[in-house]
This record gives structure tokens, sequence and C-alpha cells, in this order.
């Protein structure tokens, strides 16, 4: 019998079908993908299972139907989850976010003869966040604080685990330890249900995967079953397979030509016309020492980013790129050096007068007030004077995917859709710069692409788009310049060309000769 049995899951919001008849099995001792395009139900379906969306069909947890119950009983029954957007509590300390789900526990702990403290300090090293247990989770990166819910979800002593993203954010050595973790708590009898962009990750590590296309499974088998079937490659990665990262430093060209659309479109732009006309900045970082309390996370740290250019900021995790964007929009004072936005000084400025000179941030995580629905969303951003119709034009002409979604919540939107929403409210303002944090985080291969596409046709009307990434390839594609963090400082810098040439060895914080 299975450890977890969805049946005919059905979810509607209105007249919108988000889920239809999904079934699939989760058996002990192993580790379960669920896999989509953005907006095929992922998150949905998870919302449905754990109670915190209601649906028609029937969950089974343990052999128990648990259809009817509340998402606290099923947590109590054994079901633990993550969630696709950060859920901690960023106030409290690693140690302290674990030790709330041991406390809530306690009953089942002591059956077992337990303690929350014990249980939670065992979490704790599991996921190995000894070394951040006593730091507060407002100030780890995203992908640690990734792992802080894992954690959570085990100090719940769960019987089955729902992972909604889990390795966004993760740098590469941390994804491959989160699926040795994965494969050992399911050798220890836990089930594990995975909803995943990163599909090498789906396939090295998950048994049985299922497909969501719509709403509806399109495809259950395993890895090699799932990867070989045409219905998969067409509705998840688009037609034929994976485009491969460039080799040799070589770009594709429908890319490249996006990208450099701007040179020829842009004729009243700065610098437009004339390929020696000097590029003028929108903004200049300049020598930055920054950080948190007594922890320096950046040092030394300078770019630019001309208007009517993309520039890509990489490297891996906890790299400090976040913080850099911080620093550009004055969010963290700098330690040492200086900020310049269109030209002038930035010191003394808050953040909110820079936005309102122009400055436009949209930080990692998607920021949209998921109670109110698509177009109110875009109309928080009628401040700025700009007529509301103008604005719903405009946002629906260049996302067209969010016209038929007007009334929904931003809430119920999938992230691609989301990420989406942002964007467009963001460019309602007229921003002269533009930062971007983690874009592709967590999107499909398609959705993504899409969005670069855009970044391109924003660039080409005299923006500056400053790009914060973590997975490079994404972003080379359509940037005029790059930079590679590592441990805080500026590694490597040049053409797209040049950083996708010598990624490996920037990203392990060595920088080429010459």
């Amino acid at each position: 019998m299975p450890l977890l049995e969805v049946r005919d899951i059905n979810v509607r919001f209105g007249g919108l079908v988000a889920v239809s008849d999904v079934s699939f099995d989760v058996d002990t001792g192993s580790i379960t993908g669920l896999i989509g395009p953005n907006g095929a139900g992922k998150t949905t379906c998870f919302n449905a299972v754990t109670g915190l969306q209601a649906c028609s069909g029937r969950v089974v947890l343990d052999g128990k139907d648990i259809s009817n119950r509340r998402p606290h009983v099923r947590a109590r029954l054994g079901m633990s989850r993550t969630f696709q957007r950060l859920e901690t509590f960023r106030t409290l300390t690693t140690r302290e976010n674990v030790l709330v789900a041991a406390e809530m526990s306690r009953k089942r702990l002591r059956s077992q003869g337990l303690s929350p403290v014990e249980v939670t300090d065992r979490a704790v090293d599991r996921v190995g966040l000894g070394p951040v247990a006593d730091v507060s989770v407002e100030l780890l990166p995203t992908g640690t604080q990734r792992l802080v819910e894992l954690a959570r979800c085990l100090a719940a002593a769960p019987r089955v685990i729902l992972l909604d993203e889990p390795s966004s954010g993760l740098n590469d050595n941390e994804t491959d330890a989160l699926a040795e973790l994965l494969k050992e708590l399911a050798s220890e009898g836990l089930g594990v249900l995975v909803v995943e962009h990163d599909m090498p990750f789906i396939m090295a590590t998950c048994g049985r995967i299922n497909v969501l296309d719509f709403g509806s499974i399109i495809a259950q088998g395993t890895p090699a079953e799932v990867r070989a079937n045409p219905m998969v490659r067409s509705a998840y990665l688009g037609q034929g397979e994976p485009s491969e990262p460039p080799a040799n430093g070589a770009l594709p060209a429908r890319a490249r030509a996006v990208a450099n659309r701007h040179s020829d479109e842009t004729s009243s732009g700065p610098g437009a016309g004339d390929s020696d006309a000097p590029l003028v900045p929108g903004l200049e970082l300049s020598a930055i020492r920054a950080g948190y309390d007594l922890i320096d996370v950046i040092d030394d740290v300078s770019l630019t980013v001309p208007l009517g250019s993309v520039v890509a900021l990489l490297g891996p995790n906890g790299a400090g790129k976040s913080t850099t964007l911080k620093v550009a929009c004055a969010e963290v004072i700098p330690r040492a050096g200086a900020v310049s936005f269109l030209g002038q000084p930035a010191k003394g400025h808050s953040a909110d007068d820079l936005a309102r000179r122009g400055l436009c941030c949209i930080p990692e995580g998607r920021s949209v007030f998921p109670s109110l629905s698509v177009v109110e969303n875009l109309l928080m951003a009628s401040h700025t004077g700009s007529d509301r119709d103008v604005i719903q034009e405009q946002a629906f002409s260049r996302f067209p995917s969010l016209a038929g979604r007007r009334a929904q919540l931003a809430g119920t939107l999938s992230g691609g859709e989301q990420q989406m929403l942002a964007m467009a409210r963001a460019l309602t303002t007229n921003p002269k710069v533009l930062l971007l944090d983690e874009l592709s985080m967590g999107l499909a291969p398609l959705i993504v692409e899409q969005l670069y596409e855009a970044v391109a046709e924003i660039a080409a009307g005299s923006i500056a788009v400053l790009i914060v990434e973590q997975f490079a390839h994404d972003v080379l594609a359509v940037a005029d310049h790059a930079l590679v963090m590592a441990g805080g400082k500026i590694v490597m810098t040049g053409t797209p060309e040049e950083v996708a040439a010598g990624m490996d060895e920037a990203y392990l914080g060595v920088a080429p000769a010459g």
C-alpha cells in the first residue's frame, strides 16, 4: 500500500480549472517527482494535498483518509512541507525556526523518548546547518533558508515530506548534497514528493516522476520513460531537447540578436547610431565595501551599468550578489566606496527617494501582493501619475499571458506568472535603472527564455538593467557585459563570450590568467 495516495484531485478558481483529476502515489522509502511548466498546477496540487487549498478528491496517508482534515492535523499525522516562496520566521535564528516545529510535535516525540531540543539539534546537524544555527535567518542567503525549511520539516518527525522547489538558490555542491540527503532519508523509510524545475536534479534523484500540464497528468514513469516522452519535451522543455550551455564561449545567435537589438532600434537613445559614442552610465558602484553587523559581505566591488544595456552579475550562492543590489538601491549603506545614479552621487538619498527618481528593484522572491488581483497589483503603481488604462495596456501587451488572468489573485498565479506581474508592475513606473534579483529562480526553461527576451526589449528602451543570477548561461544570452563574484569580490569581468569561456574557473573563485 502506498504511503501517500492522491486520488482524483480537482481545484477550481472560479471558472478556471487549476487541477483536474490528478492522481499519483508516493511509496515508503521513495523519492517521487512532480514536474511541469509554470502554471501547470504543481504548487496548487501541493496545497490541495496538504489541506491549504479546498478541493475535491481523496488524500490518504498511511492508510488513513485525511481528505477532510485541516492542515495542522495533517501535519501532526506525519505530513510536512516546504514552500516555493520562503516561509521562515526571519527574525528567529536557524535553531529557533527548527525548534518551533519540534515543539509542535512534543507529544509524539515524548512517546519516542525524545525531547524537542534533541530533535532540533539532530535536524540542524542532519541538514548541515550547524555553523549558522545561532544566526538570524534574515541574514542567511536564500539557499540556506531553504535548508532551514527542510530541517524544520524533519523536526516534525514526518512520514512524508513535500518539497516545493527545494534546490532553488542552492549552488551545485549544495544541490548535490541535498540530493544525497534526500536519498538517505528515503532509505530510512521516509516518503518524499518533490516539485522542481531543475531537471538534472529530478532525473538523478527521483525513482518515479509525474508530469503535469494545464492541471492534468500527461505522463508518469521512471526518469528514462519521462525523458523519452514527446509530450513531456513539448510541454515542459519545448520542442526537442533543452539547449546545451554555450560551447567555447559561443552564444546562441538568436539570443544575441535580441540582446543587441537596441543598437538598431533606439536611434534616439544615448549613444545610439554611433558605436564610438560614450555610453551614459545609469548606475555606478565604485570600490564598495558593505555587510551586516560586524561582517563584511562584499569588498572592493566596482561596476557600471550604461543606459540601454544589460549587465549580468553572476556567481555561486552566497557570493554577495544580492548584497550588491541592496547597496545599489540604498537598502544597505556601504562602509566604503560610492554609488552614483544617473551620473549623480546617491549618498544621502533614501531607497524610496531613489525609487521616485527612477531606480526600480525587483527583489528575489517575486514581490507581489498575493491577496490582490493581477489588475489591482498593477494599479498599485498608479501613484506615479500614469493613467490606469495605459498601465494595463502596457502590461498586457508586454505579457499577454496575464491578460486572461486580470481578476485572478496574484497569490494563485504560477511562479513564472508572478515574475511577469512583478516586472510588468515595475515597468509602469517608467524606471531609468532596473535591478533584477534571481529572475530565473524556480522557473521552467521556456518561461525563463520569455522573461529574458523581455529584458532585452526593456534595455532597448534606454533603460539600464542589472541582473543578479546564479545560473549563468540563462542570462549570458541577453547580456552586453558580465561580471562574476565569488567570496564577496569581483573575480572576472568581460563580454558574455569571455565570461562563458572562463565560467568554471570563475565560479571556483580563480580568475583565469590574463
